[in-house]
């Protein structure tokens, strides 16, 4: 029995390797978190790395821990194997923004019940979310955990959606789909951009633009949040200050081709609510290159609570209980193939996170 402990807990560590949850070069955790975190013996995570390392997965530096090693070459779109027990797993991306968390989340969850991870990401194409959905009802796994690409399309894969619904135990993430019967994971995006226009106001601020995400329904639900937000506390929504992008457009959104898209939708503003983090965290230099000064000039609130990578500034945000709903879609999932009639659906409640990227104008006039 220790000896499967220690293949399957060193099979789960690879998977994770390949599919580009742990990327090459990063710290894994000790064997004390790794057997705290499992519930295994010291023996048995030793055992699991150093059969890694042994297959050149893992290195070990003396005096500093043990890392992913460089020469590790991760695809999440890789040929892993679909044994009985598998869960397949469907994202727009792989290594970025929420989704690693996320994907730490279902991982773990799957590990505890003894299923096993087939990953693929679709990169946010139709074309390619086509092939991979095909790719795995082709195969023997046990269910699918799902963020549909382009949600806030109309859906061009209908029809592969109705031999899921058909076939499989199914759930989404940050999606529904009209007309289907899949249950879905994530967040209130509406009460959440409305509490943050509601931190806003409450701040003083009258002149509030928006900038969202067209095709994706978070992007969608949070600008209905906004615009709820602004009536609920008597604000006109001025659809001057709305900056609409969709996913192809966001590389350039930030840099001198679009500064006067951005600049025309801020002009008159005293804050800017931003689709997530990700956008706030490429807003934020844009800003401090022209001299506009955050939160002095124009304050700045995001959603996810995700630290912007260049670790430049965090913002006043919305949680994303990223690692916990990935958990969620897996508890969902499995209560789901126990009785198909269950309603696993979950929507996580707002909370506001509060930083210093917000000005209280409400003072400045005392």
């Amino acid at each position: 029995m220790s000896g499967y402990k220690y293949r399957h807990l060193a099979d789960r560590l690879r998977n994770e390797i390949e599919v580009g949850i742990r990327a090459p070069g990063t710290q894994i955790p000790t064997e004390e978190e790794l057997a705290i975190r499992y519930s295994l013996g010291r023996n048995t995570v030793r055992q699991a790395i150093r059969l890694l390392v042994e297959r050149g997965y893992l290195v070990r530096i003396q005096g500093s821990g043990t890392y992913v090693s460089s020469s590790v070459q991760t695809s999440p779109n890789s040929s892993q194997p679909v044994d009985s027990r598998s869960i397949g797993v469907v994202l727009p991306r792989c290594s970025n923004y929420i989704y690693p968390e996320v994907l730490m989340g279902i991982s773990e969850c799957l590990f505890e019940h003894d299923y096993t991870m087939v990953y693929r990401i679709t990169y946010n194409k139709i074309d390619r979310e086509r092939q991979v959905l095909t790719e795995l009802l082709s195969t023997n796994i046990y269910g699918l955990i799902i963020e549909p690409t382009r949600s806030g399309w109309p859906l061009i894969n209908a029809d592969l959606y109705r031999r899921i619904e058909a076939k499989l135990p199914c759930v989404l993430t940050h999606a529904t789909l009209s007309g289907f019967s899949f249950p879905t994971i994530g967040v209130s995006d509406y009460e959440g951009v409305a509490m943050l226009v509601d931190h806003l106001a409450a701040n003083g601020h009258r002149r509030i633009a928006g900038f969202f995400k067209s095709d994706e329904q978070t992007g969608v639900r949070r600008f209905h949040g906004y615009a709820g937000g602004l009536s609920r506390n008597g604000i006109h929504l001025d659809e001057n200050n709305l900056l609409w992008y969709f996913d192809e457009e966001f590389p350039a959104l930030f840099s001198a081709a679009g500064s006067q898209r951005v600049l025309r939708a801020l002009e008159g503003c005293t804050a800017v609510v931003c689709y997530n983090d990700e956008t706030a965290g490429r807003l934020y230099p844009f800003l401090q290159a022209r001299h506009i000064r955050v939160p002095e000039d124009i304050s700045i609130v995001g959603y996810d609570d995700t630290p912007d990578p260049s670790g430049m500034q965090s913002f006043t945000t919305i949680d994303n209980p990223k690692t916990i709903l990935g958990r969620a879609a897996v508890e969902a999932l499995l209560r789901l193939m126990k009785n198909p009639a269950e309603d696993v659906s979950l929507q996580f409640p707002p909370t506001l996170i509060a930083r210093d990227t917000v000005r209280n104008l409400a003072e400045a006039l005392v």
